[in-house]
């Protein structure tokens, strides 16, 4: 090398030399390096490219040379410098969300690194330029990454010292963070370990993440990290897991909740499955605390996974696999996944029964109970029900018999056995109070006797229970009573005829809401207010969304719900055949799974509809005419006759269950047609007994607009 530079400069004419593979450690070259510098007359301009674990120069070296030094340090490009790179390269500012993530998470800020994985990407059609844009054709997988960024890192990771490279890759396993007492713990090497991982630090592969209150080291990049983990055979990997489960276990015993998903993903990788089910089971629950209904199915799912493809299962599995199940259920729920509840459950009930555990079979009978509400089956819903409240009282446990209590209120309720329902929720209230940290217990028993006062027309104390769940959530900072609270509240006003509250705290629910369930309960009663405004511009593709979720997941009984309001959607648009059918099929529904309670509903609704055909002008909240003309000139001769028909079928169904809401408001509309129809006797008639309903029912902005009907007839 040297011969090379004084044979290069003694021809005095430009010249670059390229010399690889230099030890920066040479004496004599850098030795030529410095004389060079200081010395020569000649211009030279020395590139010396190395990492930043050296110094090639003291600082009174630097300053003794005549020549100007300048040292470069070369940092990762930063978030915003990687998307101008990458834009650069694809000659565009839109890049794929997805191709984004992956290039912060796996590449971070190395160019070399992002300038192969984009090429090995495009290489392999990954991603694909089409209409002018940019677009992956699939998933991004390791598979994708180039070939080269793996050999310069296997490269590197050959060129370490035996140690350092166990180290490494024991690290690996740990993740791409790792602190530095589990490796040490773990690491067969432990009187290697802070002299390799020094040099790991200055070979700039990993770098201290954190001193406090752990040290905590970090690969540099992430891909780094996997292809060292890559490196390890299988069995390799499985016992080192297995090692790093153990290790955590004891290291961090009195914290452990922070770990679980990590313990549960290492002995899931390891060789214990009844240990990685139960951490499973925990991180779900944790993640069900804070909300995060999707991440805690995907817990598990994994468990179930695990536990169900367990080949040879003991009685304590087959135990354990009805608890996950159990737990698994509150998640099933939030999300109004009922299609997949009633499966997992169905196919398990004969295990719970053979099992021999009745606490375990009353609280699976429970939960079965409830999630067959959801499917609209509350024949069989009530039976299970029962059965579970049946056990809770044979063996004297109370949590059994509470939230038999509580969910067979909400069948009862849709059975029209509001009596029932109540004592039901009143029981299930008691015990809450009883057993005070289950907040779920309380929220929802109080919800569930909101519901039957919504259902007989109690729109006071509807409004009362809501504020009881408001006040409670905001007690114990519990979002879902908070939820409840709103919803019941606008509910209450609903039924009381102030669509414009019940609008304004639909919206409170739906803007605080974390769970799909609730969500659409919120955006449902939000829609059906809009809908009883007229304002169905409002609702706009929300119904149908809505209705064809709730579809995918059999929701039924919220399902019904949403088709209603499709079916109001239809009409408004000039589609009155499709919306009444609708509407009409919602209604055989209701009958056909022995729905009372809420079968006046879509009764109602029809008698609305034709008297809106019959007398439209005077009802605007259902301004339909102008969208209807062709139905219209085939059904105004025979509106007014099937308007008052579907108002005394809606009357004739809701007394039988004592649904005083529907009764007052079908006769107070009976009064209108009678009044747009100059039969005067009968419209004082009906209006007056839908005064003296609406006084019971406390409904004041629907008792003011009746007395105000029936002044008119003065």
């Amino acid at each position: 090398a040297i011969q090379t530079i004084l044979s290069s400069l003694a021809q005095q004419a430009p010249t670059i030399i390229r010399l690889e593979d230099l030890h920066w450690a040479d004496p004599s070259f850098l030795e030529l390096i410095r004389l060079l510098l200081s010395e020569s007359r000649d211009p030279i301009l020395f590139l010396c490219v190395y990492r930043p674990i050296i110094s090639l120069f003291s600082s009174h070296q630097i300053s003794a040379m005549t020549h100007p030094y300048r040292e470069i340090r070369l940092q990762d490009l930063s978030a915003s410098e990687s998307q101008g790179m990458v834009e650069s390269l694809l000659k565009t500012d839109a890049i794929p969300s997805e191709l984004q993530q992956f290039l912060q998470d796996k590449v971070e800020g190395n160019p070399f690194y992002l300038e192969e994985v984009i090429n090995s990407l495009i290489e392999s059609d990954t991603l694909v330029r089409e209409n002018g844009n940019w677009k992956l054709t699939q998933e991004i997988t390791e598979a994708e990454v180039s070939s080269t960024i793996h050999g310069v890192i296997s490269g590197r990771l050959d060129r370490l010292e035996k140690e350092s490279k166990r180290i490494l890759q024991e690290a690996s396993v740990i993740g791409r963070t790792f602190f530095y007492e589990i490796l040490n713990r773990v690491t067969e090497l432990k009187h290697h370990t802070d002299q390799c991982l020094r040099s790991l630090e200055r070979l700039d592969l990993i770098r201290a993440r954190a001193l406090q209150p752990d040290l905590e080291y970090i690969f540099k990049h992430a891909l780094t990290q996997e292809v060292v983990y890559g490196g390890l055979l299988k069995k390799e990997r499985r016992a080192i897991h297995e090692r790093i489960g153990l290790v955590m276990e004891q290291l961090f015993h009195d914290r452990l909740p922070e770990f679980y998903e990590t313990l549960a993903y290492h002995f899931q990788q390891g060789q214990s499955v009844i240990k990685a089910v139960n951490y499973l089971m925990q991180a779900g629950e944790k993640s069900l605390r804070r909300y995060a209904v999707e991440e805690a199915h995907q817990y598990y799912q994994e468990a179930f996974d695990l536990l169900s493809n367990k080949i040879e299962k003991t009685r304590e599995d087959e135990l354990l696999l009805i608890d996950l199940i159990l737990d698994w259920a509150m998640v099933f729920y939030y999300r109004a996944d009922c299609k997949r509840w009633e499966k997992v459950f169905m196919s398990h009930k004969a295990l719970a029964e053979t099992l021999d555990d009745v606490e375990r079979l009353g609280m699976f009978y429970a939960w079965l109970g409830f999630g067959l509400w959801f499917r609209e089956r509350f024949k069989d819903s009530y039976e299970y029900l029962c059965k579970a409240i049946q056990i809770g009282e044979e063996i004297n446990n109370q949590k059994i018999i509470g939230y038999g209590c509580t969910w067979i209120c909400w069948t009862c309720t849709e059975l029209g056995l509001f009596d029932e329902a109540i004592t039901y929720g009143e029981r299930a209230q008691k015990i809450a109070n009883i057993l005070d940290s289950d907040q779920y217990l309380y929220f929802k028993s109080l919800a569930a006797l909101a519901n039957t006062y919504i259902y007989k027309g109690e729109s006071k104390n509807a409004l009362d229970a809501g504020q009881m769940l408001l006040d409670y959530g905001h007690a114990h900072s519990n979002i879902r009573s908070l939820n409840l609270g709103y919803t019941f509240i606008s509910y209450g006003h609903f039924t009381a005829g102030d669509y414009l509250s019940a609008i304004e705290y639909a919206q409170k629910a739906i803007q605080i809401t974390v769970d799909p369930l609730y969500s659409i309960g919120g955006n449902l009663l939000m829609g059906f207010g809009h809908a009883f405004l007229g304002e169905f511009e409002k609702i706009g593709e929300t119904a149908q969304q809505h209705w064809e979720f709730l579809q995918e997941v059999g929701c039924g009984v919220w399902g019904t719900m949403a088709e209603i309001l499709m079916g109001l959607t239809y009409i408004s648009k000039g589609q009155m055949s499709k919306g009444l059918k609708m509407v009409e099929n919602v209604r055989d529904l209701f009958k056909k799974n022995k729905r009372r309670g809420r079968r006046a509903m879509p009764e109602y609704i029809l008698g609305k509809i034709y008297l809106q055909i019959a007398v439209g002008e005077n009802l605007p909240s259902f301004s339909i005419l102008a969208r209807n003309i062709g139905f219209m000139v085939k059904n105004v001769p025979a509106a007014g006759k099937k308007a008052e028909y579907h108002f005394k079928r809606t009357i004739e169904v809701a007394k039988k269950v004592g649904a005083k809401s529907w009764i007052a408001m079908s006769y107070y509309d009976l009064g209108l047609l009678h009044k747009a129809k100059k039969r005067n006797d009968r419209a004082i008639e009906c209006i007056s007994k839908a005064i003296q309903i609406f006084k019971e029912c406390e409904a004041e902005i629907y008792l003011k607009q009746a007395r105000e009907a029936l002044a008119s007839l003065s």
